[in-house]
């Protein structure tokens, strides 16, 4: 396993390469492979190459890295060199998340071996502990902070009093969120991740396009303020949960009381909590971007395979469980006027404050999703409640008018 061919040379590659110098293996990198050759990149040793129609079946190569943006090209990369029994890392969250019953099958009909540990909360080895720690262990709750661009906005707002727009421009100016943001701040990077993670978790292959899936855009000035005056935090949380054979998965903007060890999770880190049946919870927390914390995980894949570990997927081979939209949570709505929530039937209403723009809800889910990006247009932001004690107290302090029912 010597020769080692790169597609794309960025940030994350960049972090990867100082790992292969550091450790004394520069020489088997033979061919990195880039799609500007204008653009200013540090002098390796290496022979560089633009793409071209050749450049995916690399047969006189042992070990492809998958570092590129378009998850559209990568999908190319991957499956070719997987249907040649190549051995192939990623970090291309969105690739795996959209194709990963394919790139499965295609890794196992053919011998090779497929691992991506960069694609997921970046530092954290949470798909190796999920695929080997994890593999005998049933758990019954995944969540966490996933996405380390929605979360420096989001410490940024709350710690330093900045404005949406000021914290994302610091993100940018950092290189923690993309010149186009959406994936980041609309929940998608979280989102992609999450389906990864449950299929290591449950041994199930979710669709993105079926999980309730709400960004931290529409966060305003009141619900700040809101959390602020009852001592919580919002953070963009991930979460899996199985519970009496059913399995729901959400992305959502939460508030977070200062007991909950998300709590503290600032800036660009990540962290994972896994609760499982017999070993109680775990709290993982690491940097979630950044050339050399990602680098160090794909560096990590590298030695994995040199070593001929794989994913063994135990969990798919007989889990039943199925996604489970027929439920309902939860959620602040906070709106511009009344009308802009008037799309939404509620089995709960409860006005908060007298101004008619801010009510405690209990939504369904499949309804909320179908309706979001309406919601969204208008401004209106939902955040997830999940404390059972701050719901009663809500629900008590705040009434005004008496629940409204639908």
């Amino acid at each position: 396993m010597k020769n080692i061919k790169i597609y794309g040379f960025g940030v994350v590659a960049q972090g990867f390469h100082n790992y292969l110098v550091e450790n004394k293996e520069e020489e088997r990198l033979k061919t990195v492979i880039i799609k500007n050759p204008t653009k200013s990149r540090k002098e390796i040793n290496a022979i560089i190459e633009t793409t071209n129609d050749n450049t995916a079946r690399d047969k006189d190569m042992d070990v492809i890295v998958e570092l590129i943006s378009s998850s559209e090209e990568a999908f190319g990369i991957v499956v070719e060199n997987l249907e040649i029994g190549k051995k192939v890392i990623s970090a291309n969250k969105k690739l795996i998340a959209e194709n990963l019953a394919t790139i499965i099958n295609t890794e196992q009909e053919n011998g090779g071996a497929f691992l991506y540990e960069g694609a997921v909360c970046g530092s954290i080895p949470i798909i190796r502990i999920l695929n080997d720690l994890y593999a005998n262990e049933p758990i019954t709750e995944i969540k966490g902070v996933f996405n380390g661009s929605s979360n420096y906005i989001l410490t940024q707002i709350f710690n330093e009093g900045v404005s949406y727009d000021e914290a994302l421009i610091q993100a940018q100016k950092l290189g923690f969120a993309e010149a186009n943001p959406t994936s980041d701040v609309g929940g998608f990077d979280a989102l992609y991740k999450l389906v990864i993670a449950t299929t290591h978790a449950y041994g199930v292959i979710v669709k993105p396009e079926d999980v309730l899936t709400i960004g931290i855009e529409a966060i305003s000035v009141l619900d700040v303020e809101f959390a602020k005056s009852k001592n919580l935090k919002i953070k963009l949380i991930a979460k899996a949960t199985l519970l009496n054979g059913k399995l729901s998965l959400s992305v959502l903007p939460t508030f977070v009381k200062r007991d909950n060890d998300l709590f503290n999770v600032e800036n660009e880190y990540n962290a994972v909590l896994v609760e499982s049946e017999n070993i109680g919870q775990q709290f993982y927390k690491g940097k979630g971007a950044g050339s050399l914390p990602t680098g160090s995980v794909v560096y990590s894949d590298l030695k994995a395979i040199d070593n001929g570990y794989k994913y063994s997927y135990k969990k798919l081979e007989h889990a039943t469980f199925q996604l489970d939209n027929n439920r309902k949570i939860d959620v602040v709505v906070s709106v511009k006027k009344a009308i802009d929530i008037e799309r939404l039937t509620f089995d709960e209403l409860y006005p908060i404050g007298s101004d008619g723009k801010q009510y405690l809800a209990r939504v369904d889910v499949e309804e909320l999703n179908e309706n979001k990006r309406t919601l969204q247009q208008q401004g209106v932001s939902i955040i997830a409640v999940e404390d059972e004690n701050l719901i009663s107290e809500l629900k008590t302090s705040f009434l005004r008018e008496g629940v409204l029912t639908t």
